[in-house]
Order: C-alpha cells, then structure tokens, then sequence
C-alpha cells in the first residue's frame, strides 16, 4: 500500500520535476552557449537550503511541544509525541513525497540564481529609461514613488516597510514548506508548485531577460549620463539609514558589487522587470484566497506591503509589480487548468492508476 502511494505521490508531482529538469538543463545549455559556464552551479544554495529545512523542521517541532504541554497535556508526553510524529506527521508518505522535492527545490533554486547572474550577458540592461516613462504615463506625470512620498516618508514608516519587505523569503520558504509537506488539498497543492516554480522561471528568467532592466536604485549606474530621476528617493533613504537601518540598501550595494565583478553566489544577480518578490507575494494571496481561510487576509495585507515596498524601497519601477502581477495570474489560472488536475479532480487517474496496480499485484508482478 505505501508503495502504491509513492507512485501516485511521485505522479502526481511529476509536473514539477519536469519543469524544474527542464529548466536546469535550458539554463546549462544557455550558460556554455554564452561562455559563462563558470558562472553556473547547482550547489549555491545547498547549505541556505538544509539550513533553512532544518530551522523550520525544528520550530515545528518546538510549536508541536508547547501545544501538547499546554493544549493535549498527555500523561507521558515523551510516549505521545514519539507515537505522533510517527504516526501523523513524519510518516513515510509524507516524507516520500516532500524528500525529493526538497532536493530538486535547492537545484532550482541555484540555477535560478545563476540565470540571474547571467540575464545582463545575454541581454544587457537596455529598458530602465523606458520603464520610468512609462511609469510617469501611467500614473499621470508622477513618480509612483513621489505618490508614495507623503504616507512613507518618514524614517520609522519606512524602516517598518523594510522590516516587511525582508520577510519576504521567511514567509515564503514557510508556506512552500507547509506545501511541500502537507498531504491535504492535493489539487491546491500542485496548483501552487506549479505556479510558484513557473513564476520563477517565466517572471524570473524569461521575461527577466527579454526586458533587462536593473532597477531604480541602479538608475544612475546603468544610465550615468541622464539625470538621475531616483537621485531624491535615494537620498532619502541614505538618511533614513542614518536613524534606522535600512537593509535594503546593504544589499543593494552588495549585488552592484557582485555584478562589477561579474561574480555569482548566493543573492547574486540584479532584475527588476517583472518583480519575482511581488509575483510570488501574489500568488500567496491566489493561493490564499482559494483556501477561504484567514489566511487571504494575511496574505493578502502582506502582498500591499511587497508591492508598495518594492517602490518606495527603490527596488521596482511601479510596472514591474503590475505585469507580475498580470502574468502570476494567467499562469494560476491555466495551473488550475493543468488537465492532469482535472483528471485527479474527477478521479479518473487514480482510479485507473489503482486498479492498474490491483491487477499488477495480483499477477504478481511489479507495478
């Protein structure tokens, strides 16, 4: 019966590893086509990977013992959470399925980087005049981040919006977790692998590429010999960091580095259209909003924050936050769309898949 199970889990995410292979393998060969194999590895994120599974794995379990001493009180707690970490949440369903896709995440996630690294090789940082006109055309001869100016700037307000800001991969390293993990909702459950892997690769690396831009805060880098409309904002920020820390331009300052050194590592690489962090909060809130739980509220005020954040930060022209916010939504829809979830959904492939493996098993054979 386990086994059976493992097949269908492994079906059943196929997609994704497909996708994931898929990528790695257009990104290597992308990677010796240009000459910058060297920039390329799939072990940049090894150690940020295990590390972070292990700090999640062991607030998880620190949450599960607070809330028997206090909510269940058993009378040998030692007995009862050995029986229920066996019994409900370390079985080997649910590590079966979430094993293997812990591994390919972090090789995801460490070519990503090194496409990233690489989008001003393949396509040099051309469209930043284009995007701050066409962000002044839409919203009607403004600056979005002067619109912003009166309600955010202010050095408390804006140390908040960082503060949220660099939640972003915390709160998103969780819910991709509880999904990698959870064996409830399985037809939500792949539609957000699917988005969330595609966001990266179609938001992150295509697009990325087809409309290099650096951003903002690089604005007076890329284009030294025009006025630097940002100039303002980025003061701002520099004596906003003088009270309260802004991190945001650390990092800033460490990727320009890395990119005149044409380095790749870990965080490496600078992108701005269209914004993966704003792309990814939204899909937390589609995601969010599907469970019809609290949680569309939570996700909902957290995205606000990314894309307003984004802006004022100096991250993100406005545009990049629309357009990923246009893209992320056609890709859940068709995710959802996906026929293999339509056929789980009507339960026609695991019906056939089982009584495919019944009647394997009773010939004896391997399924």
């Amino acid at each position: 019966m386990i086994r059976k199970f493992n097949v269908l889990m492994s079906l059943r995410d196929s997609p994704v590893y497909f996708i994931i292979l898929a990528y790695i393998a257009c990104s290597w060969l992308l990677a010796l086509a240009y000459g910058v194999i060297g920039q390329f590895s799939l072990l940049v994120y090894s150690r940020p990977v295990m590390t972070t599974t292990f700090l999640i794995i062991s607030l998880f379990m620190g949450w599960l013992c607070f809330y028997t001493m206090i909510k269940i009180r058993p009378k040998h707690i030692t007995v009862f959470l050995i029986n229920d970490l066996k019994t409900r949440w370390l079985t080997k369903q649910r590590l079966s399925q979430a094993i293997s896709l812990l591994l390919f995440f972090m090789l995801f996630l460490s070519a990503f980087s090194s496409m990233k690294s690489m989008i001003p090789v393949v396509q040099p940082y051309r469209w930043d005049a284009a995007f701050f006109t066409l962000d002044k055309v839409i919203h009607f001869g403004r600056d979005p981040w002067t619109l912003l100016q009166p309600f955010l700037g202010f050095p408390f307000v804006s140390f908040l919006v960082n503060v949220v800001y660099n939640l972003w991969f915390p709160v998103i390293f969780a819910v991709l977790y509880w999904q990698i993990f959870t064996l409830k909702r399985r037809n939500l459950r792949q539609q957000f692998l699917l988005t969330f892997f595609l966001c990266w690769i179609i938001n992150g690396t295509v697009l990325a590429i087809l409309f290099s831009s650096a951003g903002p805060c690089f604005f007076g880098h890329i284009l030294p010999d025009t006025t630097n409309p940002y100039a303002p904002l980025m003061a701002y920020l520099q004596q906003t960091n003088e009270i309260f820390p802004l991190w945001a331009l650390e990092t800033q300052n460490m990727l320009w580095r890395l990119y005149e050194d044409s380095a790749s590592g870990f965080g490496s690489g600078i992108s701005a259209m269209p914004s993966v962090h704003v792309s990814v909060a939204w899909l937390l809130f589609l995601f969010g909003w599907k469970t019809g739980t609290v949680w569309r509220w939570i996700f909902g005020i957290f995205f606000a924050f990314i894309m307003i954040g984004s802006v004022h930060l100096g991250w993100h022209y406005a545009v990049d936050g629309y357009l990923a916010i246009l893209t992320t939504s056609a890709i859940w829809f068709l995710s959802g769309k996906y026929k293999f979830l339509n056929d789980v959904r009507n339960g026609q492939a695991l019906i056939l898949l089982s009584n495919q493996m019944n009647s394997s098993y009773r010939e004896g054979k391997e399924p």
